[in-house]
């Protein structure tokens, strides 16, 4: 659940039930990362070498789990380290670092009620420091070592190559990190654990958490704020631009039974005047298959323009080719693409765990509710992840909506709140379903097309439509969702969900709903739900969307 809404969840239940709160531990063992560069400043900065600069910083581990976590000689994490930017509304990674090999785990107190072990396990309830000295990449192991997916690493590692003032460390550029070089930027840090214990238990995500950075000049960095947890860095982009979207996508039991390969996409859309930048992120938190293309569907025809591409470079004797993405535009999609196929070299540049690369381009066309597709680098399970985003529709948006699941009107049913603009929570997204419209809404070209994403895969739903606006707009309780469209209330279209969550109508909405010249009518979405409905109904609901149709 994201930060905004844990802290929207948060007040509803407490003014119904002051003081009621519990936080639920994960199962077997977990690591978060509680703290990033310590309380303040723990940034160590160890100077500069052909431009490049190099870092390392503090971390502390938590085990919020059931068991304790394995902390030995040969079974014990490895903590990673990168750099990111916010700059003129695009964000990217900047720097990695190579790995620190986790010994003796000291079981602090910090994070909860440590029931303290020896220094081969991390108790329950109990935190572990490495400063920025013990985290210096120097001393480190590479990547390419670590299978993140299930945790196992191996021993004996190289040590790192390069010049002495940075080779290992956390590297970046300094154009890019020097605040004479880039106002207005934003900057943070992200840490991850990878441990062989905690992703056999399912739990390898949990590790991932950012903070801000306050950048002084390329040698002073220290951190701004508390770090935030069990997020990975796109959600920091969340935080700075509430306009961006964060969507969570599962190559399930990549690994095997409840083994994941998790990846974080984010997308915003910027309104240009009468072109729109879309700007997109994946970052692989666990998957050893990694990503080997990112698509959008942009219809052909439409213009495209400023295409972006940014990756993170690998150092100090790691294998993998930094060689750019290429772009396509055919088919109604637009792709970027890495170079070469695993067959042709296993080592080109996937966006591989702990990795995060950013994609863009302006468009002519309009936002639209879609669908992307995340390609798989590596043979394995399954080849194609789809993801709800917005991309170019290439043609205008219609209607306005209304009724959110977001607390902002009525509640949903369980406080199960989704986010701004979309309906309530379902089982398969905490962000909720949306309904939004695209094409001309007006009697005589009748193109208007609804569009439903976020839904539960693969589950039937009916887009209807109502006269009225329930409630004055905020709906009532209806299943899991709200009711937010009703009197004179016609069955427009029957349609199953894809794979990815996604619906959309495909007949002429004004006829079939008799829409005249003049009249404002409710559109809204109904899904079945039916394995772990947050509320236990069986289904759900999206917003709704009000349509003032024209002559």
């Amino acid at each position: 659940m994201s930060s905004a809404r844990f802290l929207i969840h948060s007040l509803a239940a407490g003014m119904l039930f002051a003081g009621i709160a519990t936080a639920q531990g994960s199962q077997g063992p977990d690591i978060t990362t509680i703290k990033i560069g310590g309380s303040n400043s723990d940034f160590a900065y160890y100077g500069q070498s052909g431009g490049i600069a190099a870092y390392s910083m503090g971390t502390t581990s938590c085990n919020p789990g059931t068991q304790v976590v394995q902390w030995t000689n040969s079974d014990h994490p490895v903590i990673g380290q990168n750099f990111y930017r916010l700059k003129d509304g695009r964000f990217e990674q900047l720097g990695q670092s190579w790995l620190k090999h986790g010994f003796c785990a000291v079981n602090e107190s910090g994070c909860g009620s440590c029931q303290s072990t020896s220094c081969d396990t991390l108790g329950l309830g109990c935190a572990d420091t490495y400063s920025s000295g013990l985290n210096d990449g120097a001393g480190g192991g590479p990547k390419y070592l670590v299978n993140a997916l299930n945790g196992v690493h191996s021993h004996p590692y190289p040590s790192p190559s390069g010049p002495s003032t940075i080779r290992g460390r956390l590297q970046v550029a300094v154009s890019d990190i020097d605040p004479s070089q880039n106002a207005g930027a934003e900057y943070f840090a992200e840490a991850q654990y990878v441990s062989a214990h905690v992703a056999g238990a399912g739990n390898s995500k949990h590790s991932y958490s950012w903070r801000k950075l306050n950048v002084i000049s390329v040698s002073n960095v220290d951190g701004s704020g508390p770090a935030t947890t069990d997020q990975a860095a796109p959600y920091a982009w969340r935080a700075e631009d509430p306009s961006v979207t964060v969507v969570e996508v599962t190559n399930t039991n990549e690994g095997g039974p409840g083994i994941h390969g998790h990846f974080v996409v984010a997308y915003s859309v910027t309104d240009l005047g009468g072109t729109w930048r879309y700007n997109y992120v994946v970052e692989n938190l666990t998957s050893e298959q990694s990503g080997g293309s990112f698509a959008v569907p942009v219809p052909d025809g439409t213009v495209i323009s400023n295409v972006f591409f940014n990756d993170v470079a690998y150092h100090s004797g790691e294998p993998f080719s930094g060689t750019d993405w290429t772009t396509s535009h055919s088919g109604g999609l637009f792709s970027w693409t890495c170079p070469q196929t695993y067959q042709q070299n296993p080592n080109a540049n996937a966006i591989r765990w702990g990795t995060m690369y950013s994609f863009g381009f302006d468009a002519d066309g309009a936002p639209l509710s879609t669908v992307g597709e995340v390609g798989l680098f590596a043979p394995g399970t399954g080849s194609v992840m789809t993801v709800a985003l917005d991309g170019p529709a290439g043609g205008p948006s219609a209607g306005t909506g209304f009724c959110f699941g977001d607390a902002s009107g009525t509640f949903c049913p369980c406080f199960n709140f989704g986010l701004p603009g979309h309906g309530c929570e379902n089982s398969a997204t905490s962000d909720g379903a949306r309904l939004s419209g695209t094409g001309d809404a007006s009697v005589s070209a009748d193109t208007l097309v609804l569009n439903t994403t976020q839904a539960v895969p693969s589950q039937p739903g009916l887009f209807f439509q109502g006269d009225a606006a329930i409630n004055n707009g905020n709906g009532v309780s209806f299943g899991d969702g709200l009711r937010c469209a009703g009197q004179n209330v016609r069955r427009l279209q029957v349609t199953t969900a894809s794979p990815g969550g996604t619906a959309a109508t495909s007949i002429a909405i004004g006829a079939a709903g008799q829409a005249a010249a003049g009249d404002t009518l409710r559109y809204q979405y109904w899904y079945r739900d039916p394995v772990g409905s947050p509320c236990g109904s069986g289904f759900n609901t999206t917003n709704g969307l009000e349509v003032v149709w024209q002559p």
